[in-house]
């Protein structure tokens, strides 16, 4: 009976992901909260989400990349934007192309098309490379790399991605991913995602103008003094080395973010406040849940139940090219119309019981979903910042299929490739 209890529970919190009405964090506590009602947990078990390691790590990350967001970052990368205005050609698109992939590792995606958008108005919409044939595809370089590096938020994507099937495996730590994983799997996709873009633009539509109304306004302006911004940089640069010198260092891979916003807060660069905020972010709330969620698919047999009913589905011994093909596509698919977190949050948990119920490897699948989840690029209801580009630049979907449908073919067949090389099921 109580498999059944945890997959009514697990449908809803599907259900609740797609329908996005209320903050995931929200659904998770809600999912948590019926756990223990039901008594599939005992009550500490059932908000022992926040105490996971993974969220310790997460959690004080989410404060330091806002720190860094405050800094004059920014200012800086406007410099060379404007140092590149009067150039033309494939070198302008370059750098374009370069500083949003920079971007998109430090600043929400969303905030950082709205600043880009700026200078891709100064843009000639008599010439060829126009801001309205430009900005989807800078918005397909960034999704591109976003959160791949192993800088800011993107040195806590292996935490998130573990997060959300480490309760399903169980008892199989060579499963687990490290940090450089995703980055690893990444590298294909975003070299051939970013080679396509530089020369597939010239399918966008030749239209002009851009609604700057349906921009997001972001702050430009220094909002902390030099020597705050020294501060911030430091405590960021000694964090990254931190996390990424794990081998030597040992749960500092999990202590450093933490310990840097407390020297934040004692330096007054940040707030508590601020802090708070940070901390208790719906994605903290969300990950919290999820994880109890998980730890209950596994403990009570309905992940392998979920499992063995697809693998039906796939067949007898369905070769390892086959299953990441499907989950690549299944991925970019999902994410076209629904939001990155609950496209992951719903494919991974699933992904991950169909591998153990096979005795394969689940990394590669994990890692295809955590990739292919942010290629949101073909219709406005995939992303907050595919949401703001499609506004801003008046796009009408199936004018712009051109360059997002073969954007999004690439996307999946790269992804699924890059995993087979180098995570194959087994």
């Amino acid at each position: 009976m109580e498999m059944y209890i945890v997959l009514a529970i697990t449908l809803f919190m599907m259900v609740m992901f797609i329908w996005n009405k209320v903050p995931f964090g929200v659904t998770t506590m809600t999912c948590c909260l019926l756990l223990a009602m039901f008594g599939i947990v005992d009550i500490p078990k059932a908000f022992g989400g926040f105490g996971n390691k993974i969220v310790v790590l997460i959690a004080p990350m989410l404060v330091l990349s806002a720190a860094l967001g405050k800094t004059s970052l920014v200012m800086k990368i406007s410099s060379v934007l404007n140092a590149a205005k009067g150039k033309r050609g494939t070198v302008l698109i370059l750098v374009f192309y370069a500083v949003g992939m920079v971007m998109a590792q430090f600043i929400p995606t969303t905030a950082a098309i709205s600043i880009l958008v700026i200078f891709l108005l100064t843009l000639d919409n008599a010439g060829d490379i126009t801001p309205k044939r430009l900005l989807l595809p800078l918005l397909g370089v960034m999704v591109g790399c976003k959160f791949r590096f192993p800088v800011g938020l993107g040195a806590t994507t292996f935490a998130t991605l573990n997060g959300m099937y480490e309760g399903v495996i169980g008892d199989h730590p060579e499963y687990m991913l490290s940090m450089l994983d995703p980055f690893k799997v990444a590298i294909i996709p975003m070299v051939v995602l970013t080679i396509y873009c530089l020369f597939a633009w010239k399918l966008m539509p030749k239209e002009e103008g851009i609604n700057q109304d349906a921009l997001k306004k972001t702050s430009t302006e220094k909002q902390l003094t030099d020597a705050q911004e020294m501060i911030v940089y430091g405590v960021f640069v000694v964090v990254m080395l931190l996390m990424l010198l794990n081998k030597y260092t040992g749960n500092m891979l999990y202590l450093a973010p933490a310990a840097g916003v407390l020297v934040l807060i004692y330096t007054k660069v940040v707030s508590v406040p601020e802090a708070v905020k940070g901390l208790t972010a719906d994605m903290t709330w969300m990950l919290a849940g999820v994880l109890i969620v998980a730890d209950a698919l596994g403990s009570t047999g309905a992940g392998d139940m979920i499992g063995n009913a697809i693998l039906s589905i796939l067949g007898e011994n369905p070769s390892s090219v086959t299953v990441m093909f499907v989950f690549s596509f299944a991925t970019v698919i999902m994410t076209t119309f629904l939001s990155n977190m609950a496209t992951q949050s719903v494919l991974i948990p699933i992904a991950a019981s169909v591998a153990l119920a096979a005795g394969w490897d689940p990394r590669g699948l994990v890692l295809i979903i955590g990739t292919c989840n942010y290629y949101a690029l073909g219709f406005p209801s995939g992303s907050g910042e595919a949401a703001v580009c499609f506004a801003a630049g008046g796009y009408n979907p199936l004018k712009v299929m051109k360059f997002t449908f073969p954007y999004m073919i690439i996307a999946a067949i790269s992804t699924a490739v890059s995993a087979q090389l180098l995570f194959p099921l087994y």
